[in-house]
């Protein structure tokens, strides 16, 4: 079901000090006293929460008096939509650790935690994207300083690279509490929680160790089906009221962790295991754990692989995917290739790949293209095992099991013919090597169903028919796409590099370029995929930064937001996947190339592309 979308003014930064400025902690509507602040600490209950004043991007907060907790919406829906409230002013001693703790009750989607420094135009991040309920604890500057906010996108906050610029300094700061709502749809979201708390007088968490005598060589390993296995964590400083931690399992499908540490390993396969400090969640442990089939000796796997009845039945399928789960060394994945279609193009790496499958039976060249493929009922596309001549191949084939030799194609169907063509609707294959000389090795392919929305190459930036440039001296034509930031593009050999272009007066150096508009169901899913082949950087921590970004029109063509909406960003290259549910059924693509984040500004920000492709899963 479609969520409706709010639009609000998107307040500056200059208002948003004014505000940290201007809340001092006023009495509640009971007209208690002010929340006193002894430089030691302060717990602000639910009910003094709802006397806090409007954080931007903005937000209110009301008191449920029936269950003893604030609830925080975001009413700004700005571009990166969330809104909440701030904290009055504090004194804090940066000599000191500094403590924030929040009971999060609950929480729709998620949350941010942002200090604000009075004096200092800059704001930093605490705590973000984060979804956790229950009592949440960081300390706030080590909390800045990890490796999340270090190398967040395109800027450290400023002091990042060499420590806390406020270090053994007190400052008058405040906190702001904001919720966030779905990227991409610009709702509204909702935060409740039960109280706030800030120490100032607590001993720093310095690290956190995770013990067993189960631990070789810094990982833990047990057969499927273990159970029994107990990790303990001492937190350092050992001090007796600070030893809690909290247990997380990166993959609890995996391996499970229970909140005293005991572990259930359930599937074959790696995760992680993480002992958080309860009182500074921003200090953990990361344990590697593996779940073992019993058949990581390669030996043990080939006469297990033999002893499998391969006759198209799933009888023995569960074995089958411990084995293709099973790690038996270091150069097991399998590279393929795939010959030239229309109809599809391969993405992935490592032995894993996705084919794209776009094939329309109203498309004669596509037609043409799986006549020729076609053997019995299906139309197949051959794949190359790279290096590989022969080979015996173990086969799961949606579900059934095949043993082949392999002699120089693997055939995947893409299409099925009863009469006439059409598409596969879903084919996952996951696969088995065994070279003459007993070496083994995995791959899997996933034939995904797609309709092509737009397929660019380097060439189609330049054609204005696909892909618009913001021209302001054009806003007669179209008000909304030609006030945004543009950007340039040339072609270097099979490359588009697109450099922002901002107007002269802009604050920020980005800039897009606004692609043709797309209409899809009420029910679909989008996908993008976007193949960045450089960035430019101003140093190891400014990097340029792409952003996806949407704008919405309804039924008549008349833009439902003026301000583009992100729906994801990224400063690396390689290929990138953004899923996404458009929350109206017209839409088109803002493309944007970002040398800025709040902080430096990065003139000379430019990406080159490969490829960018929008399309609907089916």
């Amino acid at each position: 079901m479609r969520r409706l979308l709010q639009f609000t003014v998107v307040l500056t930064l200059a208002v948003w000090m004014a505000a940290c400025n201007g809340n001092s902690g006023n009495p509640d509507p009971d007209d208690k006293e002010p929340i006193g602040w002894d430089g030691n600490s302060i717990t602000y209950t639910a009910s003094d929460i709802r006397s806090f004043g409007s954080g931007t991007p903005r937000g209110t907060v009301n008191y449920d008096n029936a269950d003893d907790v604030a609830v925080i919406w975001n009413i700004d829906s700005s571009l990166d939509n969330y809104g909440g409230v701030q904290t009055p002013m504090l004194s804090l001693d940066f000599s000191k650790a500094v403590i924030f703790e929040m009971d999060v009750v609950d929480v729709y989607t998620e949350y941010i935690v942002k200090l604000s420094v009075e004096g200092e135009n800059e704001y930093y991040y605490v705590l973000s994207d984060e979804g956790e309920t229950g009592t949440v604890s960081v300390n706030v500057v080590d909390a800045m300083l990890s490796d999340k906010y270090r190398t967040r996108m395109t800027q450290p906050d400023p002091g990042y690279a060499t420590g806390w610029k406020y270090a053994g300094e007190t400052k008058n700061c405040a906190f702001h509490i904001l919720a966030k709502g779905p990227s991409g749809e610009q709702q509204t979201a909702e935060l409740k929680i039960r109280s706030i708390s800030i120490y100032n007088d607590k001993q720093p968490i310095t690290s956190v160790e995770i013990l067993s005598n189960s631990i070789e060589d810094n990982v833990l390993r047990a057969l499927k089906g273990t159970t029994g296995e107990t990790l303990s964590a001492n937190v350092y400083p050992v001090e007796d009221d600070n030893q809690s931690v909290l247990w997380r399992s990166a993959d609890p499908n995996v391996v499970s962790v229970s909140p005293d540490g005991s572990l259930t390993f359930h599937a074959v396969g790696n995760t992680e295991i993480y002992a958080i400090s309860s009182v500074d969640q921003s200090k953990r442990a990361v344990l590697p754990v593996v779940s073992l089939s019993g058949y990581e000796n390669p030996a043990d796997l080939s006469e297990a692989l033999n002893d499998i009845a391969y006759d198209g039945s799933s009888a023995d399928l569960a074995l089958f995917d411990d084995l293709f789960r099973t790690t038996w060394g270091d150069d097991i994945l399998q590279p393929i290739s795939m010959g030239e279609r229309q109809a599809l193009s391969l993405r992935g790496d490592s032995g894993n790949y996705v084919v794209e499958n776009a094939f329309e039976r109203t498309d004669a060249t596509m037609v043409n293209q799986a006549t020729n493929d076609r053997v019995n009922d299906g139309a197949f596309v051959p794949f190359q095992f790279d290096a590989i001549d022969t080979a015996t191949i173990y086969r799961n084939i949606n579900g059934y099991l095949y043993q082949e030799t392999y002699d120089g194609t693997l055939a995947v169907r893409y299409a099925d013919f009863d009469g006439s063509f059409r598409k596969t609707a879903t084919y996952r294959e996951t696969g088995i090597l065994k070279l003459p000389d007993g070496t083994l090795r995995k791959y899997a392919i996933e034939v995904l169903d797609v309709t092509r929305l737009g397929s660019y190459g380097p060439a189609d930036f330049l054609d204005e028919s696909k892909w618009i440039t913001p021209d302001r001296t054009r806003q007669d034509e179209d008000a909304t796409i030609h006030a945004l930031s543009p950007a340039s593009v040339s072609i270097d050999g099979d490359l588009a590099r697109i450099r922002q272009d901002k107007y002269p007066e802009a604050k920020y150096m980005f800039g897009g370029l606004v692609s043709e508009a797309y209409n899809v169901g009420p029910d679909d899913q989008v996908e993008i995929v976007l193949d960045v082949a450089a960035l430019t950087r101003m140093n190891d921590f400014v990097i340029t930064m792409w952003e996806v970004k949407i704008l919405y029109y309804d039924a008549n063509g008349t833009v439902i937001n003026s301000n583009p909406i992100k729906i994801d960003s990224g400063n690396t290259t390689g290929v990138h996947v953004v899923r996404f549910d458009p929350a109206y059924d017209n839409f088109r693509i803002y493309l944007v190339v970002n040398g800025s984040d709040i902080g430096a500004q990065f003139e000379d920000a430019r990406i080159d592309i490969r490829s960018f492709k929008i399309q609907i899963i089916d």
